[in-house]
């Protein structure tokens, strides 16, 4: 009875402390992202069609001023700090997009940590989590969002997908962390999973 016992709970103790293993691997992989990504938020007024087309009208004609300011940047910090230098023009040119096309809507723009569902960007899914951002919200934006990363500069055109864009990343978190973006083995697969649930689960925390 004992042995029957050992080559049970052997196997039971080696399953569960690898999954253990992932789980915290997974979180860590995904804490390191979140440290050294900024993401790019443009929120609807609405999911009326009407403006959903005036969110990507302000995204694409924001996209040229995104490139100036955030490309030389070096680390987040950097990044943060010229998204909350340029926060005024960022809504002013917002804005001047918007009379152009003939919309009264106000916009704010937001500078700090916000949760993001999980997101896929080209080859790369970024797990649920807490991430600094540049938010430009459109009226009462209870619309769906455009987003994409800013930091490093990934928002280079209006494309989902960007060129390179694992190679721009592998620079700025390591190549085992865009290993863990991109899901490329079963054992990845399950690292990212995990991570996501443990997003999800901690964002649901700070709610209660």
């Amino acid at each position: 009875m004992k042995q029957k016992l050992f080559y049970i709970l052997v196997p039971a103790a080696v399953l569960l402390g690898a999954f253990v293993y992932l789980w915290i691997s997974g979180a860590q992989d995904a804490a390191q992202v979140e440290q050294k990504v900024v993401r790019f938020h443009v929120v609807g007024a609405s999911d009326d069609a009407s403006d959903q087309a005036l969110k990507l009208k302000v995204r694409d004609g924001l996209f040229e001023q995104i490139r100036l300011l955030f490309t030389p940047c070096t680390d987040p910090a950097d990044a943060l700090e010229t998204a909350r230098e340029s926060a005024p023009l960022l809504k002013e040119q917002a804005e001047q997009i918007l009379r152009r096309e003939g919309c009264e809507e106000s916009v704010t723009v937001e500078v700090g940590e916000r949760f993001f569902p999980t997101k896929v960007y080209g080859n790369l899914s970024f797990p649920a989590g807490n991430y600094q951002a540049v938010s430009i919200r459109i009226g009462a934006a209870k619309g769906e969002n455009f987003w994409c990363v800013l930091y490093p500069a990934l928002c280079l055109s209006p494309a989902v997908a960007a060129e390179g864009a694992e190679r721009e990343m592998a620079a700025v978190v390591g190549e085992e962390q865009t290993a863990f973006l991109e899901k490329s083995a079963p054992t990845l697969r399950l690292k990212f999973a995990l991570a996501e649930w443990w997003g999800y689960f901690v964002n649901f925390l700070k709610k209660l």
